[in-house]
């Protein structure tokens, strides 16, 4: 791993993240449903992603990778334990969603009131939105990543846009809400209907909505209809019924030309199911099909490419053109020209090259 050389560009991209706010860079927050079901014993997640661009990859993530935190405070170094499939939008390594092949599940939401520790904070650290990946790699359960906060946490490359909060869920039923407030996380769990939804107000605020049965945001407005849709989830039906009551919810908290993709995660059967807003018709991958060995090739797919059905047999390698056109796609949206935007895009093109088996290293 070239760590002179990561290091130095995270450096440079923190020291010139005030020209993207001088310039007027980024565009403005966006707003994600997520909402978790359970029906008769069986769980479903459903994610809506709200965002001005739907540009992405699905990734097959291999077990026994070594990786090293984006970040330059005390960056992570760990080797995945589990294999997963995520969604990534700005580069490969650093998703907004995704399920691994124990059946937990990671989504991040914004949250504009989200605010992440200072960097002398004692422990180690990862970039707010691969902390999403690390944990599909190395945690089991909702405990294991609730007790993960007490040694890794989520650290901002660009701290004005990186306002999130996280849903997690496991295949026993566990589900967690993980917010920073005031640099402090905050951790509510539970499996009650207000427990199981979350928007872009803070769990406390759209708990708030729940018990006044009145909304004061767009966002409390999704999360009261999540709640409602979870409460009426109904008890008849096979799994695939289930399935499509999942999207039909989504539908109802759905934004518009906003809504890029809507994802049903089926953690006992390890399925994930999803379409999106270019390819509507719903496809799926099973987890259980997939290699994960630390020896197999990474996987991918354009999440936009028109198919319906089991997508198996349509992934292909990992490439970095790949990635590149989805970083310059992403970034060149999201950064006003410059040097800063430069330095971020060559630091998130270059992290994959990063990474390599665990047993291919030499000591």
């Amino acid at each position: 791993m070239n760590r002179t050389y990561q290091v130095s560009h995270i450096f440079v991209a923190l020291l010139t993240i005030g020209s993207i706010v001088s310039n007027g860079g980024g565009i403005s927050a966006h707003a994600c449903t997520v909402m978790r079901f359970s029906v008769d014993g069986q769980l479903f997640v459903a994610r809506n992603h709200d965002w001005p661009f739907g540009d992405g990859l699905m990734v097959v993530n291999q077990r026994g990778i070594e990786k090293k935190g984006i970040s330059a405070v005390q960056p992570a170094i760990w080797t995945s334990k589990y294999g997963s499939v995520s969604f990534v939008q700005f580069g490969r390594e650093i998703p907004f969603a995704g399920m691994n092949e124990v059946g937990l599940t990671v989504d991040l939401l914004q949250l504009h009131e989200a605010s992440f520790p200072t960097p002398k904070r004692a422990g180690r650290s990862v970039n707010v939105i691969q902390w999403v990946q690390y944990q599909l790699d190395t945690a089991k359960s909702v405990e294991e990543v609730i007790k993960s906060l007490d040694r890794v946490y989520p650290m901002p490359l660009l701290p004005t846009v990186e306002r999130v909060h996280y849903f997690v869920t496991d295949e026993k039923g566990g589900v967690a809400v993980i917010e920073f407030i005031n640099g402090v996380p905050v951790v509510q769990t539970g499996s009650n209907v207000s427990q199981c939804a979350l928007a872009n107000s803070t769990l406390k605020d759209s708990r708030r909505a729940f018990a006044n049965r009145w909304w004061e945001s767009s966002s409390e407005k999704r999360y009261l209809r999540a709640v409602s849709a979870i409460d009426k989830a109904g008890s008849n039906g096979t799994d695939q019924t289930q399935v499509d009551y999942a999207f039909h919810s989504l539908e109802s908290v759905a934004q518009g030309n906003l809504t890029q993709w809507a994802i049903v995660y089926q953690p006992q059967q390890r399925r994930i199911e999803f379409k999106t807003q270019r390819a509507s018709n719903r496809r799926w991958i099973d987890l259980d099909d997939l290699a994960f060995e630390p020896t197999e090739p990474t996987l991918i797919l354009d999440i936009d490419t028109d198919l319906s059905g089991d997508l198996k047999s349509h992934l292909v390698p990992y490439s970095r053109k790949a990635n590149e056109r989805l970083v310059h796609a992403a970034f060149d949206r999201y950064m006003s020209p410059g040097f800063a935007r430069i330095a971020v895009k060559q630091l998130v093109l270059n992290y994959p090259d990063t990474i390599k088996p665990a047993v291919l290293r030499k000591d």
